[in-house]
């Protein structure tokens, strides 16, 4: 096989390993007293090898590894003859998984915009939408549902966000990937917080998701919302955010904190600390006791719902450790990026789109990263830790493998 120039061999060679799903990169070339490259060698991205750590035990902070020895390769002479460049040694064999469809125009190599992707470039320009969003509008919805197939067992709703000029909450069910990353299944703008309101959001949840029932829904301490939920999901359990019941402990004895009182320290450790209810319990009736707060209402109705927001009670319920508002507040901050106070109700969902398709973004990059590095498995020669690098995604594999290490680490 022959190529007129080494930058036509370069387009072939990158053309046949996108379709192969995988990246190369210009390895070395020589040239002759006249600066005409007489040999070119193109080669995986993955091809060199990285030293391996000489001790027993990895370091904590080392990169990832993308190099591990692929071997494929094109190697081109020039024939001096023709003056044109030929295949002089050509190797197909990879060692790695190759990127799938989707995550092929990540690869180094690929990142390009071609002919046709400038003419769609400028079409979305003129309706005033990004290149990502004119490709994913119509789709959107059909998404969201295979993501909520997915990643559904534990939902957070939250109407914290009241952004738009009529002040209405913006209802959203959110959840985490496998990369424990926000993932938004459903978004609804409300006219207020009513009952009603709020039997027509579930209700209306439930039916898009063809009927699937989330395990564990996380929500504030509303009560039209508490209410609304026995009536729509009664066979879910309903968990609630520890964000506000912290907040409400404010209002409502925040004079503890002045008084330098323990009971700020004993309310946290029965919210997050004890893992037996009759520890619980204990702790509580002596806190409620040494402070004379037998007839406080508020933590009286807080107790009646202690299943709902303690840990040694929720350990047996599905959470994903989502007990906070982290979810909430971290898309409440992404959406302040996007929607704006004088958006009419076709804007506003428009650009509310615009945040699903950042997090959709930021979930096929953190696929692609995660074929593209293998994880750093700290205890070498351990089947456990081998098994789960290969079967969790990094940010799982990460925390499991802490886990890991601190358990060996214990003496009975």
């Amino acid at each position: 096989m022959e190529f007129n120039s080494e930058k036509d061999a370069y387009k072939f060679y990158n053309k046949y390993v996108f379709k192969m799903d995988f990246s190369i990169r210009k390895d070395y070339l020589n040239k002759d007293k006249e600066t005409v490259t007489t040999s070119r060698r193109y080669s995986c991205c993955k091809k060199c090898v990285k030293l391996n750590y000489e001790g027993d035990v990895m370091p904590k902070k080392i990169r990832a590894l993308t190099k591990i020895g692929c071997g494929a390769k094109m190697i081109i002479v020039l024939h001096g003859e023709t003056m044109k460049y030929r295949v002089h040694d050509f190797v197909l064999n990879y060692n790695h998984k190759l990127q799938i469809v989707q995550y092929s125009h990540m690869m180094p190599s690929q990142r390009k915009v071609s002919e046709v992707q400038g003419f769609q470039t400028e079409i979305s320009e003129d309706a005033r939408l990004l290149l990502k969003q004119s490709h994913e509008l119509i789709g959107k919805e059909a998404g969201m549902l295979i993501d909520y197939n997915f990643f559904g067992d534990v939902v957070t709703f939250d109407t914290t966000y009241k952004t738009n000029k009529e002040y209405r909450p913006l209802g959203v069910f959110v959840g985490f990937n496998q990369h424990r990353q926000i993932v938004i299944f459903s978004a609804a703008l409300m006219y207020d917080e009513t009952i009603d309101s709020f039997k027509w959001v579930f209700g209306t949840f439930l039916e898009v998701m063809c009927g699937k029932h989330p395990n564990t829904i996380l929500t504030d301490q509303d009560h039209a919302m508490a209410t609304t939920h026995l009536l729509v999901m009664p066979q879910t359990f309903h968990g609630l955010y520890t964000f506000h019941i912290k907040r409400n402990f404010m209002k409502h004895l925040g004079n503890h904190y002045k008084e330098n009182s323990d009971v700020p320290y004993i309310f946290g450790a029965c919210m997050y600390e004890i893992e037996e209810v009759k520890q619980f319990n204990r702790v509580w009736e002596a806190m409620m006791k040494k402070h004379n707060l037998e007839d406080n209402e508020w933590l009286s109705g807080l107790y009646r719902i202690c299943d709902k927001w303690t840990r040694c009670m929720m350990k047996e319920n599905l959470t994903t450790g989502m007990r906070s508002t982290q979810l909430s507040e971290s898309l409440n901050a992404a959406i302040k990026n996007y929607l704006k106070l004088d958006h009419d109700l076709v804007q506003f969902f428009r650009h509310f789109n615009r945040v699903v398709d950042e997090k959709r973004n930021n979930e096929l990059t953190a696929e692609y990263e995660m074929r593209q590095k293998l994880p750093m498995i700290r205890l070498r020669q351990t089947p456990m830790l081998m098994h789960a690098s290969e079967t969790y995604s990094p940010t799982i594999f990460v925390t499991f493998q802490n886990e890991y290490c601190e358990s060996t680490a214990m003496v009975i």
